[in-house]
């Protein structure tokens, strides 16, 4: 179905598809023309913002943009609904087709989806500024894109997550941030890692079996979640926080090994990482996480004598993959901060102070900005000190039993192997490796090259013959060529093939790198 609207340049634009529809009228309103208004609004305000400055070339591809990013939308929207409908707890497409800002968040998504995949130079955080988008709700729709259930190519996939760590890590903290509303419905703070959690992704320093929250939510966010007006102290917070524990510990981790720090260190460094940012969350306003990180990967050594001085520390993180440098350079520094900054008797930090001038860092004070290590020496290590000071190696300065216990902390991720839907049309998926932890997916069938039976070849042929899609491309495998006849050649004597059904493999690797080549045909 497709249909014409005015004021789109005139182009053939396409609508929901009749399935999508039906799920519209069975609203109480059907969101039908709000839908289609939002679309119409939102594509016109894009290309405004982009004609002034755009070749008729480039506007061209505008265009194509605004085309693709209706065509995700509405196949993306689609999918995400029949999710929700076999959800236990569904109470209609209501409240998730009236939710303005969800809608707004997705067709953003979309639009960034096509501006990648046509090469278009424009960094995700323009879009959110001309749509006047906050990045906290525009992560909010990232993990559903992603889990939709559409065949986006692997390298939108790879695109999505980096995405999403820069807000996760950074954009999501500003001082005008809805994450702020959150953290203060759940008491100033952010929870902690165990809250957030299971315990089968935990180490546990203390060896003790770890017990779940009884209110720990669910590995996805629900769209329900998206579409009430009230702080989510189980759902989307939870969820963020999960995000960022996940991202922090593997980063420390590959640190910690770089630069030598034993493991009973690593966890005091995670423990006084995860204090700040549970109860000292305000320094995370305009900041980003690693500046956090990186001043806990300081203090603590420097607390239990472990001699690892800043500079290794700032260099060994440059040389990260991924990362920006200016993390280090430009630093929020607030009067406000030090003047608040609640100390012991009101006393002045008595914690030790980085042992690299920093002169060797030029501070880029633009405003109240400055380096890493005037961050720690200003800021920092007085909110740290009462905390940090438990942990000292000298036991005479602290009673027996006085220091806190350590974090748990997160387990390393193991990447699930990727599995690539063969088509929109077809659950079934096909994986190029085999281990013991791929999973299966939650309904179709999945075929592992070299590994699964020539029964599950039957079960694929058998649905790929129900269909006429793939026919008319001229995708459908007989089952024929996976085997052989014997050798009186008669059609009975037919038996399955033993050579790893090379014959599969090849047309299955022509659909893969079809798709492949359509997909990104640079």
């Amino acid at each position: 179905m497709t249909t014409t609207p005015p004021g789109t340049m005139g182009k053939l634009m396409f609508g929901p598809r009749d399935s999508l529809s039906a799920m519209f009228r069975t609203c109480s309103r059907d969101p039908t023309e709000a839908v289609n208004t939002r679309l119409r609004r939102m594509h016109h305000t894009f290309m405004q913002h982009h004609r002034s400055n755009a070749g008729s070339e480039k506007n061209k591809t505008l265009v194509k943009c605004c085309c693709e990013a209706e065509r995700w939308y509405y196949k993306i929207l689609e999918n995400l609904l029949e999710q929700e409908r076999k959800r236990p707890d569904f109470r209609g497409f209501s409240g998730i087709l009236e939710n303005e800002l969800f809608h707004c968040c997705l067709v953003v998504c979309c639009l960034e989806i096509t501006m990648f995949t046509n090469h278009l130079p424009c960094d995700f955080t323009l879009l959110l500024n001309i749509f006047n988008l906050t990045p906290y709700n525009f992560w909010k729709v990232i993990e559903p894109v992603l889990r939709a259930g559409v065949v986006l190519p692997l390298t939108v996939v790879s695109h999505l997550g980096k995405v999403e760590e820069r807000v996760v890590e950074g954009l999501a903290w500003s001082g005008d941030s809805p994450l702020w509303q959150e953290t203060r419905a759940n008491e100033c703070r952010l929870p902690t890692c165990q809250q957030v959690m299971p315990p089968k992704q935990l180490e546990d320093p203390s060896g003790a079996t770890l017990q779940p929250d009884q209110n720990l939510p669910g590995a996805e966010v629900s769209l329900e979640s998206l579409t009430v007006d009230r702080p989510q102290t189980s759902s989307t917070l939870y969820i963020f926080t999960r995000k960022v524990y996940s991202l922090k510990a593997e980063r420390l981790r590959k640190m910690c090994s770089l630069l030598d720090v034993p493991d009973e260190l690593r966890l005091k460094i995670w423990t006084c990482f995860e204090y700040s940012l549970v109860h000292c969350t305000d320094l995370m306003v305009d900041r980003h996480l690693d500046q956090l990180l990186l001043c806990a990967l300081y203090i603590m050594p420097k607390i239990t004598r472990f001699e690892l001085p800043f500079k290794q520390i700032l260099n060994c993180y440059k040389s990260l993959p991924n990362i920006n440098k200016s993390v280090c350079k430009k630093v929020l520094i607030s009067s406000g901060d030090a003047e608040n900054a609640p100390t012991e008797n009101n006393q002045s930090s008595s914690l030790p102070t980085p042992n690299t001038p920093s002169t060797h860092y030029p501070g880029t004070h633009q405003g109240n900005r400055a380096n890493l290590i005037d961050f720690y020496n200003q800021i920092y290590s007085s909110r740290m000190e009462n905390f940090a000071k438990q942990f000292e190696s000298n036991a005479a300065t602290r009673l027996l039993g006085d220091t806190p216990p350590l974090s748990p902390y997160p387990k390393q991720h193991i990447a699930t192997p990727l599995r690539h839907r063969l088509s929109d049309n077809h659950n079934i998926y096909l994986s190029m490796h085999n281990t013991e932890t791929t999973p299966p997916p939650a309904s179709g069938l999945l075929y592992i090259f070299n590994s699964s039976p020539s029964e599950r070849l039957r079960e694929i042929n058998n649905m790929i013959r129900s269909s006429s899609l793939l026919n008319r491309r001229g995708y459908a495998v007989s089952l024929d060529e996976g085997e052989e006849e014997d050798g009186d050649g008669g059609p009975s004597a037919k038996r399955p093939r033993t050579d790893g059904q090379s014959a599969w493999q090849r047309k299955l690797r022509e659909v893969i790198n079809d798709r492949n080549q359509r997909n990104n045909p640079d």
